[in-house]
């Protein structure tokens, strides 16, 4: 390993050689894949399908700013949360030991943030390119997208170093009760659970917790958008980074539980069961906002199952956390 970097690199390089990176990134690659697949097939199939995969460039060649206001979110907050947990377990993890000069770590960082910059232009690049329509237009939509990933990646990165040097200080939270008691919810052998998972839920939710992706369709709305239609966008928008927010809690309460009681004679479909409850009431509600948002938008049922993949796809780090829970 050159002196440049964290030998870090070295052992991240031997876990992938070994699968590790792959059965991490595996679903990433699938619903790239995948992606790609389709933009492909509808083009084969000529006809107006062949003028759907078209649509996403020309979008991003009509409306740059909505676009790399998106692309420059979502960059940011996947840099700056990778990047500060890698640097903090290099610093206080079993590498702490190690007489590594805090500079190689920098670098390593630096590294990184380089690659993956670089690895998501060409993943969008090749999108685009599957997608196709005019080449003129596929050029103008990659640079919208670069506009926005370059800059986010860069400021993650910024915002990981600064952490390190001002070290969030944990402050004193506030009340966790929730507002409505739910003691319906909760289950006769875990009475507890629901409570728990509402807890932790809230606290996230105080903490600022996906309060980007409301910001950023904000962001995102035209000026000369009407004020129903805007309520509509921003109920929707909370619906989903909440329950998205929520789901995530649920499943870490979950994990947590499942491990506090491994050496109790309680069996695995009870705490199942008893974790759904809240989860199922929430995704309810979340439902019932959304629609709420869809009425005022005018687009009624028709928005259901687009509503529905959103919130799959904003759920997927917690289905990944209780499959992780269930390994260990």
């Amino acid at each position: 390993m050159p002196p440049l970097f964290h030998p870090w690199l070295r052992e991240a390089r031997l876990a992938a050689l070994r699968g590790g990176g792959w059965k991490r990134g595996r679903r990433l690659v699938v619903a790239l894949a995948l992606a790609a697949a389709v933009g492909l097939a509808l083009r084969a199939a000529g006809g107006e399908a062949a003028a759907l995969p078209e649509a996403l460039p020309r979008l991003l060649a009509q409306l740059p700013l909505p676009f790399v206001l998106l692309a420059l979110a979502l960059s940011y907050a996947s840099a700056r949360a990778r990047l500060a947990g890698l640097d903090e377990r290099l610093r206080h993890g079993w590498w702490a030991a190690a007489p590594i000069e805090p500079a190689r770590t920098t670098r390593t960082l630096v590294l990184l943030a380089t690659l993956g910059a670089a690895a998501a232009l060409s993943v969008a690049a090749l999108l685009l390119a599957a997608f196709g329509g005019d080449g003129e237009r596929v050029r103008t939509a990659f640079f919208v997208l670069a506009a926005g990933l370059v800059p986010g990646t860069a400021l993650g990165l910024f915002a990981a170093l600064r952490q390190r040097r001002r070290p969030a200080q944990r402050l004193r939270e506030g009340a966790r009760e929730p507002m409505f008691g739910l003691r319906w919810l909760d289950d006769a052998r875990l009475p507890h659970l629901s409570d728990w998972q509402r807890r932790e839920a809230l606290l996230r939710w105080r903490r600022g917790g996906h309060a980007w992706m409301i910001g950023a369709v904000l962001m995102a709305l035209p000026g000369s958008t009407a004020l129903a239609s805007g309520a509509g966008v921003l109920l929707i928008a909370t619906a989903l980074a909440w329950f998205s927010l929520l789901a995530q809690a649920c499943a870490a309460a979950s994990v947590a539980a499942g491990r506090a009681l491994a050496a109790t004679p309680l069996a695995r479909s009870g705490l199942r069961r008893a974790a759904w409850r809240y989860p199922t009431f929430a995704f309810v509600c979340a439902c019932a906002l959304a629609g709420v948002g869809a009425a005022l938008l005018g687009v009624g049922w028709r928005a259901a199952p687009m509503l529905l993949g959103a919130a799959a796809v904003l759920c997927l780090p917690a289905w990944a956390a209780l499959r992780g829970g269930r390994r260990a």
